[in-house]
């Protein structure tokens, strides 16, 4: 390999970096005492004029493959600190290459790149936004699309430093301008959607700096979702149409839902402030929430619930029929809209606080749509039983959020669904949601205590060993799943400081239990793993 390496030959030298790129997971360690030479030589076959262009490309790609070990020269003790400022420039000095294969390997290679190095490109961001506007002129349909895949990944790794001082200014007026452009000529040029999904990333890592073109941004995604819609109508059969056409519409979705995300309540005044969109927006929502298209659903399910949480107003004269159409899409034949629309339900119901009036007509047939998520009993079309990664905890969160509104929507058939509810809580990693999914459980029963008995057919030792087992969750860390936690060594972790009144909810709960269990609770002590009697007598005073 280093006699080919270094071969006179171009060809010769192209198919042992070829090589060296393969193995550089497989041999990280191996290689490592050789990379100070390796590197530098890489840097070298992309930036010499006298390179071929498929050993500018193949260079590229294998200094994307070594990226992380660039990354961990910035951290080593002795290691060189400029590595991954010399590489970006290695990298952006070849974004304007004139061979279309050189232009796709080198922005591929520098999203990967960015992958790895993150925050740490931020010094560098500058140029390398200029460089790709620059690319962005003469880059034609494969290497334009990478292009718009790169600037996405630089928003998703890098972060908020892509929105500070006038770097938005670098290239999102470019970018609205191409899209602009294009969409006069063809609104549904498949070009667009990964720019669409790189400002969708942009908008919401750079936030409240994106304002001087959110309105452009939300009319011109709007307007894609208009000309979608005209589309779907003249199609003869709808039943004949396909995700494929529908593409724009879901990407303009998501990226008035990055708005959203970005700007927080002040969407709210953006959506008023268009004329062209404020009167018709609700019709559009509920349009897209009726689609027959499941990714349409999908997109417009989660914009729901993040509009619940930031800008209420916008949905509330709608409510009824948006939250008629979430429970319909409570299908697993369809997982994505299915969960989406649970959650979009679990965050109007943390909207409305006590005010159950909204929710009052769809709890009967959201409730039973929930339990057969919980205990397992969602069947598709042929009548087999789905299993859906995430339902099920989504479906306890909301499931406590309904309760937390009005705990009689949930009580009186929860010993149908308590074990499962409890297994579904256990399994939530996000402490809001599962703060809300114990608030609302611990209503419910509250308002149902018989449900005990219904729920373990005389077997309450074991219903509420479910309900312990839920609790315990609280405090198995998340990198720690180890079957040594129970009878090892003491590993749990506290109970979360910020949810002081949950925390005595529980307490007085498991006192109770305690209490209604009578002799039966000195068995259901004795199976339990010696760290989680100390943790319930530690923590919960029992």
């Amino acid at each position: 390999l280093q006699e080919g390496l270094g071969h006179t030959d171009q060809w010769v030298r192209e198919a042992s970096i070829l090589a060296l790129g393969a193995i550089a997971d497989g041999c990280k360690e191996e290689l490592g005492p050789h990379m100070a030479q390796l590197h530098p030589f890489l840097l070298s076959q992309l930036t010499a004029p006298e390179s071929l262009p498929q050993l500018r490309c193949i260079s590229a790609w294998t200094l994307g493959r070594f990226a992380s070990w660039a990354v961990d020269q910035m951290h080593a003790e002795g290691g060189d600190t400029s590595l991954v400022g010399r590489v970006a420039e290695a990298l952006v000095g070849r974004l304007l290459d004139r061979h279309k294969k050189v232009q796709v390997a080198v922005c591929s290679a520098l999203g990967v790149f960015v992958e790895s190095a993150a925050d740490l490109m931020a010094p560098y961001l500058d140029p390398i936004y200029r460089t790709l506007m620059q690319a962005l002129q003469m880059y034609r349909t494969r290497s334009i699309m990478v292009l718009f895949d790169t600037l996405g990944t630089m928003a998703d790794y890098i972060g908020p430093a892509i929105g500070e001082g006038n770097l938005p200014g670098i290239y999102v007026p470019p970018l609205l301008k191409h899209w602009n452009e294009i969409a006069m000529e063809n609104p549904f040029d498949r070009s667009l959607l990964p720019l669409m999904e790189c400002l969708g990333s942009s908008t919401v890592v750079i936030g409240m700096n994106y304002q001087p073109w959110a309105l452009e941004t939300f009319e011109m995604a709007m307007s894609t979702i208009e000309a979608c819609t005209l589309v779907f109508a003249h199609e003869e059969d709808a039943l004949d149409a396909d995700d494929e056409m529908a593409d724009p519409m879901i990407c303009a979705v998501d990226l008035i839902d990055g708005l959203v995300e970005g700007l927080g309540p002040n969407i709210a005044a953006l959506v008023s402030g268009s004329s062209r969109f404020s009167q018709t927006f609700p019709n559009v929502l509920q349009n897209l929430a009726e689609h027959i298209i499941p990714g349409v659903r999908m997109s417009v399910f989660a914009l729901i619930g993040d509009l619940a949480r930031q800008a209420p107003a916008l949905i509330e004269a709608g409510l009824p029929n948006l939250l008629s159409e979430a429970v319909k899409s409570i299908d697993p034949t369809h997982p994505a809209a299915c969960n989406n629309a649970v959650w979009a339900i679990g965050e109007v119901c943390v909207r409305c606080g006590e005010n159950s009036g909204p929710l009052t007509p769809h709890a009967p047939e959201l409730v039973q749509r929930l339990i057969a998520m919980l205990m397992g009993n969602m069947l598709d079309d042929d009548g087999d039983p789905v299993t859906v990664p995430g339902l099920a905890e989504n479906a306890a969160t909301t499931m406590g959020r309904l309760a937390s509104v009005n705990a009689n929507f949930v009580a009186p058939e929860l010993g149908r669904f308590l074990t499962g509810w409890c297994e579904g809580m256990s399994k939530i990693s996000n402490p809001i949601e599962r703060r809300d999914a114990f608030q609302g459980f611990v209503a419910a029963l509250r308002a149902n205590p018989q449900s005990l008995q219904q729920a373990g057919g005389g077997d309450i030792s074991g219903v509420m060993t479910s309900i312990l087992f839920a609790i315990v969750s609280w405090h198995i860390p998340q990198d720690d799943m180890s079957g040594n936690l129970l009878n090892g060594a003491y590993g749990f972790q506290p109970f979360p400081s910020e949810f002081g009144e949950l925390l005595a909810s529980l307490r007085q709960l498991v006192l109770d239990l305690k209490t209604s269990a009578g002799n039966s609770w000195s068995q259901i002590e004795s199976t339990m793993p010696v760290n989680v009697k100390r943790l319930m007598k530690e923590v919960y005073l029992i």
